[in-house]
């Protein structure tokens, strides 16, 4: 017969059979563990391991693991933090408007609130399609409704979604949201400087991060670098305006394509525009993965802490299982 250990998820315990994953013990013994894709990918299901051994990825910093991706070896000690709970709800497309070439504001109106953190993404399932992962974020510029949700979607050629938006998908069109999802959302209270970077519409949760922030301190010290692929692919110019207008934010707005209408946009990547970090910095970042990865790479070797959800192409389905593959090991947090 297999061992069995006792894993205990903040102050509940549970026995799993070594060899086990850590989630679906979970689930068997009938705790939710919030999580979304099963493959290590979106980082719904991180968990912090504070004593004990397993077999995981570790991610980020303070011994964070997959759920879906830690298999139990001996007796288990986890903390998950406190999320809203994943529901669904039925909404109405009421807008749909192209803020900059081939970028949309696709705005939902829902029979009433759904609850969810600035910086979480929520399953998007426009009536007739596919479901599509998309960030709420809050509006550009005032005034504006506030009470509906917001997402920035860039339309692709090949997409099956993004090409039918303002054609196939306008207002009055049916949607089905459930959520929410990610673990790269604004913790209050934090202490130390805020660095926060986008690319593209990585922008959307990252814009939500920045205004949660400012609300809660609008003194805070905070950068922040939003990366596009042109001058015309800027939309947030509106919301960087309004960023800028507090006294201790620093706004880097960067293109690939090199321009010569003004020196306040920054030709390269958004990553090449870091500061220098520490410690006491919290790094948010999201986006394609390229940028993601190079900014976590910059914050671990600074030892900053980090939060990520990069962005995975919808039909790329085995991205965060092949991760795993290549850094899978044997984990136990440090005394």
């Amino acid at each position: 017969m297999p061992k069995t250990c006792k894993v205990k998820i903040n102050a509940e315990t549970i026995s799993a059979n070594c060899g086990d994953l850590l989630l679906d013990a979970a689930l068997t013994s009938g705790i939710e563990l919030p999580h979304d894709c099963r493959s290590g990918y979106c980082g719904t299901c991180r968990v912090r391991v504070v004593g004990g051994r397993c077999i995981a990825d570790e991610v980020g910093t303070g011994h964070v693991v997959h759920a879906c991706r830690t298999r139990v070896i001996s007796d288990l000690h986890i903390v998950v933090e406190k999320m809203p709970r994943v529901t669904e709800a039925s909404g109405t497309v009421v807008n749909v408007v192209e803020i900059a070439s081939n970028i949309f504001e696709v705005c939902v109106e829902t029979p009433r609130a759904m609850k969810y953190l600035p910086g979480q993404y929520l399953s998007v399932q426009f009536r007739g399609y596919p479901a599509r992962s998309y960030s709420p974020t809050v509006p550009l510029d005032w005034p504006s409704d506030p009470d509906l949700i917001r997402f920035h979607v860039r339309r692709l050629p090949e997409g099956r979604v993004s090409s039918a938006l303002g054609r196939g998908i306008k207002s009055g069109h049916r949607v089905k949201l459930t959520g929410p999802f990610g673990t790269a959302y604004f913790r209050p209270k934090q202490r130390g400087r805020l660095v926060l970077i986008s690319s593209g519409t990585g922008f959307a949760p990252i814009w939500a991060v920045a205004e949660a922030a400012i609300r809660e301190n609008p003194r805070r010290d905070l950068i922040l670098i939003a990366g596009a692929r042109d001058l015309d692919s800027l939309y947030m110019i509106p919301a960087l305006c309004r960023l800028a207008l507090f006294p201790r934010v620093v706004i880097i707005p960067t293109v690939l394509t090199r321009q010569a209408i003004t020196s306040a946009v920054r030709h390269g990547e958004p990553t090449d525009y870091l500061p220098p970090l520490s410690r006491s910095d919290a790094v948010y970042a999201a986006g394609g993965p390229a940028t993601v990865n190079e900014a976590v790479r910059i914050a671990e070797s600074a030892g900053a802490t980090y939060f990520t959800d990069p962005f995975l192409p919808a039909a790329d389905g085995n991205g965060g299982a092949a991760f795993f593959a290549r850094t899978a090991k044997w984990f136990a947090p440090s005394a």
